[in-house]
């Protein structure tokens, strides 16, 4: 019986233990971890992460983060194995001088489903409405765009294409007062949505970075109340079944933004296991109250973000090659408390160099000059020199000397089985002669040296064919005289 109780004891503490570990605070990956370029200033590639600091419940944490100027030293990055301190990191804050801009596209389900009613008297779209109307109160207009935009089952790609970035919190507002009403035949086209969200957000990025000078942090925000449902009737080529959801997970994983999943509806009436796949980030909401409250920490996420940008631990691309390392981090704060992010992994193709995701920006290019040895900076200057010389001495033996090793004979002194030297380099010119050789029959010159007539018309051109020549050869006969005429037929 005492063993029995020492048992149970120590599992309830191991469980305990266990759901303290889950609700201890942490790191999170905001995006995909992304490979930056950073030349001129080094020719070693850069990756560049963002985090949001959560507590155990995957919601926004606060806590005192270190000086601006030590930042970047209280960040510990590992990846594959080898650890290693960013180069250059900053923290965003609420006001819109910190902020580098932010796009967010809201996706709204108006599928049939959307109409049921709420305890509290709304309708599910009425309450998305209301939230999404809550999310827009802080837009903040020469920082903020928002695009809002609805789907079902029928139009969806035009209808998400058409998406207008509002540069207004009341531009901004129309788009939610023109969301059409849900109709009891529409079904739910989600993971269609979410490929064309990610399509359109990524084509829009472009111009909206260029119009604010720097690349905004960017999010898609897709809420919808059930599963994936396509039927006879709808769009054609819409994704379903298990192979539209892998495309649609493959699509989220490829983005360089977050797409941030919200199921509105009680627990076990959505197909949660999907839209966890779908999504970098799900979160479920049952009434009003709690969809407002994930607009409110989803928009949190949005501009409190922490960016940080270390060195490769390799040297070029070419030794990234097929490379799949696991990366975590580690955040020291000023109280002694060490925040980590669960592990992820960055993976490059299988086959050819990976590809840079962008460019390091001017601040993070100063820094990592600062932070490089100053042999580095020679070294960066030196390295292609080299290469150029190098590749400039390959064409000079390609050119040069290889065909003399295929080719020989194109490049000695005498024919070969010939005896006879180059015409280019022997030929000479005796009293208007050129000698090295007899002229042809027919153009020899007279008795001291004087060129024999010029020919007339009526002189015979006449073959002489010998045996030990080329019939093909033609030369001219001496011309003794005028030619016999010619007999009639």
């Amino acid at each position: 019986m005492k063993h029995s109780w020492f048992v149970l004891a120590a599992g309830l503490a191991a469980a305990l233990l266990s759901t303290a570990r889950g609700q201890t605070p942490g790191l999170d990956f905001a995006e995909p971890l992304r490979l930056v370029s950073c030349e001129p200033a080094s020719t070693v590639p850069c990756f560049r992460m963002k985090l949001n600091l959560v507590d155990g419940r995957g919601q926004p944490y606060n806590a005192q983060l270190p000086p601006a100027d030590k930042l970047a030293s209280q960040i510990t990055v590992t990846m594959g194995g080898q650890q290693i301190k960013p180069f250059y990191a900053t923290a965003a804050g609420e006001s819109v001088a910190k902020v580098r801009g932010r796009a967010a596209l809201i996706i709204v389900d108006i599928s049939g489903s959307m109409k049921k009613v709420l305890p509290s008297g709304q309708t599910r779209f009425d309450a998305a409405k209301a939230a999404v109307r809550s999310f827009l109160e802080q837009f903040e207009e020469g920082a903020d765009r928002v695009a809002v935009v609805p789907f079902e089952s029928h139009l969806v790609e035009d209808r998400i294409r058409s998406a207008v970035f509002a540069r207004t919190r009341s531009a901004a507002m129309a788009q939610v007062d023109a969301l059409p009403e849900p109709d009891i035949r529409n079904n739910t086209a989600l993971f269609s949505a979410v490929v064309f969200g990610i399509d359109t957000l990524a084509r829009a990025l472009p111009a909206i970075e260029k119009e604010m000078g720097e690349s905004p942090e960017a999010m898609v925000i897709v809420l919808t109340d059930g599963n994936n449902e396509v039927l006879k009737g709808d769009d054609l080529g819409l994704l379903a079944g298990p192979a539209g959801l892998d495309e649609a997970a493959r699509r989220v994983r490829q983005a360089q933004f977050p797409v941030i999943a919200i199921g509105f509806g009680e627990p076990g009436s959505l197909d949660e296991s999907a839209l966890r796949q779908i999504s970098t980030k799900y979160y479920l909401a049952s009434d009003y109250d709690g969809l407002r409250r994930i607009f409110a920490f989803t928009r949190t996420f949005l501009n409190n973000r922490l960016s940080a940008t270390f060195s490769s631990p390799w040297p070029d691309r070419a030794s990234l090659a097929g490379q799949n390392l696991p990366v975590t981090v580690e955040l020291a704060l000023p109280n002694g408390q060490v925040l980590r992010s669960p592990e992820v992994l960055w993976s490059a193709p299988q086959m050819g160099v990976p590809v840079y995701a962008g460019k390091c920006t001017p601040e993070e290019m100063k820094a990592v000059l600062a932070a490089l040895p100053v042999s580095a900076g020679w070294t960066s200057i030196i390295r292609p020199l080299g290469v150029f010389c190098g590749l400039a001495l390959l064409l000079l033996i390609l050119w040069h000397w290889v065909p003399r090793l295929i080719w020989p004979e194109q490049y000695i002194g005498v024919m070969p089985g010939t005896g006879q030297t180059k015409w280019a380099s022997q030929t000479r010119v005796v009293n208007g002669v050129i000698a090295g050789r007899p002229a042809p029959p027919g153009f020899q010159r007279g008795p001291g040296g004087v060129a024999m007539p010029p020919r007339s018309a009526a002189d015979a051109t006449v073959v002489n064919p010998q045996a030990h020549r080329d019939f093909s050869q033609t030369r001219l006969g001496n011309r003794q005289g005028p030619a016999p005429p010619r007999e009639p037929f």
